[in-house]
C-alpha cells in the first residue's frame, strides 16, 4: 500500500504544479437517498433509537447567498461527507428486524432489507447482534475535489465517523466491538455497490441470539449514492488492495471519564476551528486531552508527535509523545508545514499522526481519524477548539520530525 501513499504526497516540488480548478457548482451530492416508496422510520418515534441521531445529525447551518451548507456532528474534509451508514437492527419493539440506511438530514431510517433467517452476521462469523453498524465510502464525494489524495481523507473521515458512533455508544452505556475484518467484497456485491461505494468498517453491539444466520437471501437494489459520479481507477485499485491487508476486532476505552451531560454537550458543540486567537491552554488540559492516546496508538504502529506553541508550563518545541526532541519557537515553521495554513502555527499545539512503514496502512488512517475525534470531543468538553489538517508537506514534516514514518494527519488544538 506504500505506493498509493507515495503517489498522494504533497511536496514542495509538486505542490504548485497542480492546475486543477474547483467549480463548487459541480459538487456531488453529499448524502444518499433511497426512493420515496421505501419505508422510513423516524428516530424520534423510538426511544431506543434516538442515540443514532448523534452519529451525524445537523449541528450547524451556514448560508452562502441562497445556498445552505449543513454541518454535522462528525467532521469531514471539505465538508464533503463521503461516509454512508447502514444499520442492521433486531429486537426493537414495533420496528421490523431489518437492514436500514441512516438518513442524517431527515433523522430517519430507511428499510432496505427485511430480515428472515438471514443477516449480516454470516459475513462476520459472529452470533446475532441487536445492532450492526456498517460504514461505506462514497469515494467520488472526496475525489471530486481532492483527486488521488482523497484516499487519505476518505479513511480519516471514516475514523472520525467511527469516533462519532463510539461516543454515542458510550453515552448510552452500550457495549461495542470495532470490526474491520469481515467479508467486504461479498457485502459490496450483495449491496449492489458496483464500485460506487466500498465497505470499510463496522461496529456491532449487544448480542441478540446464539443461532445460525444465513447470507442475505437477495441482493439489495442499486441506488446511486450521488447525483452524478466519475469513477477513478487509482482509487478503486486502492480499495481492492486494501482488502488484502490484515484486520482484526478491537474494543476502545475512551471518553468514559466525561459525565453524560458533558459528553452530549461536546458531541453537539464540536466544531472544526477556522482560526485561533493564539491563546494559552493549560498543560494539565493538554495532558487530559491526550490521556491514553499515545499508548493506544502504539498498538497500531503509530507514532505521535506534537509541536508546542503555547501550552502553559511546557517548553516550546518539538515533542515525540511528551519527550522534548528540539526546543524552540516553531510556530512560523508549522504554518509552512501545514501547506501555509496559518491555523497550523497559531494553535497552542499541532499534533502529528505518523505510521511506521510496516503498519497496516488503511487501518492506520482510520485509527488516526478515530483518535483525532476523541481529541476533538475532549477538547470541546474543556472549551478548547480543534481542527484536522489534511493538507501538508509530507517530505518537509518527515525532515523536521526526523522520521521515515508516513505522515497521516495533523490535528491543531488551541483557543
Amino acid at each position: 500500500m506504500q505506493e498509493f501513499h507515495n503517489h498522494t504526497d504533497i511536496t514542495k516540488k509538486n505542490a504548485f504544479l497542480q492546475t486543477q480548478f474547483i467549480n463548487w457548482q459541480t459538487q456531488a451530492k453529499a448524502y444518499k437517498n433511497y426512493p420515496n416508496f421505501y419505508r422510513r422510520f423516524k428516530l424520534n418515534d423510538y426511544e431506543e433509537l434516538k442515540f443514532i441521531k448523534n452519529f451525524g445529525k445537523i449541528s450547524y447551518t451556514k448560508k452562502y447567498g441562497n445556498d445552505e451548507v449543513n454541518l454535522r456532528v462528525n467532521p469531514s474534509a471539505g465538508g464533503l461527507y463521503p461516509c454512508e451508514i447502514y444499520i442492521q437492527i433486531r429486537g426493537i419493539k414495533k420496528l421490523l428486524n431489518g437492514i436500514y440506511h441512516y438518513e442524517p438530514i431527515k433523522e430517519s431510517l430507511t428499510l432496505i432489507h427485511e430480515l428472515s433467517n438471514d443477516g449480516l452476521e454470516s459475513y462476520m462469523d459472529i452470533n446475532q447482534q441487536k445492532f450492526i453498524f456498517l460504514l461505506s465510502n462514497v469515494y467520488f464525494r472526496s475525489s471530486w475535489k481532492y483527486e488521488k489524495r482523497a484516499i487519505r481523507y476518505l479513511l480519516l473521515d471514516t475514523g472520525h465517523q467511527l469516533g462519532s458512533i463510539y461516543a454515542s455508544l458510550v453515552l448510552e452505556d452500550m457495549e461495542h466491538l470495532f470490526n474491520f475484518k469481515f467479508k467486504k467484497k461479498s457485502l459490496n456485491k450483495v449491496f449492489s455497490f458496483d464500485n460506487y461505494e466500498h465497505f470499510v468498517a463496522s461496529i456491532y453491539s449487544s448480542e441478540y441470539k446464539q443461532i445460525e444466520t444465513k447470507n442475505l437471501r437477495s441482493n439489495i437494489p442499486f441506488v446511486c449514492p450521488c447525483d452524478y459520479y466519475i469513477k477513478d481507477s487509482f482509487i478503486e485499485e486502492f480499495y481492492k488492495q486494501s482488502y488484502h491487508e490484515e484486520f482484526n476486532k478491537y474494543k476502545m476505552n475512551f471518553l468514559k471519564e466525561l459525565s453524560k451531560e458533558n459528553l452530549q454537550s461536546a458531541i453537539d458543540k464540536r466544531r472544526s476551528a477556522r482560526v485561533f486567537r493564539e491563546g494559552t491552554i493549560l498543560k494539565k488540559d493538554f495532558q487530559d486531552i491526550l490521556k491514553g492516546i499515545f499508548s493506544f496508538a502504539k498498538q497500531f504502529s503509530l507514532d505521535i508527535y506534537f509541536i508546542n506553541h503555547n501550552i502553559n508550563r511546557l517548553k516550546k518545541g518539538i515533542y515525540k509523545e511528551f519527550t522534548l526532541e528540539k526546543e524552540g519557537d516553531f510556530s512560523e515553521l508549522t504554518t509552512k508545514l501545514a501547506f501555509n495554513q496559518k491555523i497550523g502555527g497559531s494553535s497552542a499545539a499541532t499534533i502529528f499522526f505518523t505510521s511506521k512503514l510496516k503498519a497496516n496502512y488503511s487501518l492506520s488512517l482510520m485509527i488516526s481519524g478515530f483518535l483525532a475525534h476523541i481529541i476533538a470531543i475532549r477538547a470541546t468538553s474543556l472549551n478548547i477548539n480543534s481542527t484536522g489538517i489534511g493538507a501538508y508537506f509530507d517530505d518537509e514534516i518527515q525532515d523536521i520530525l526526523v522520521t521515515s514514518n508516513n505522515i497521516l494527519y495533523l490535528m491543531a488544538v488551541g483557543k
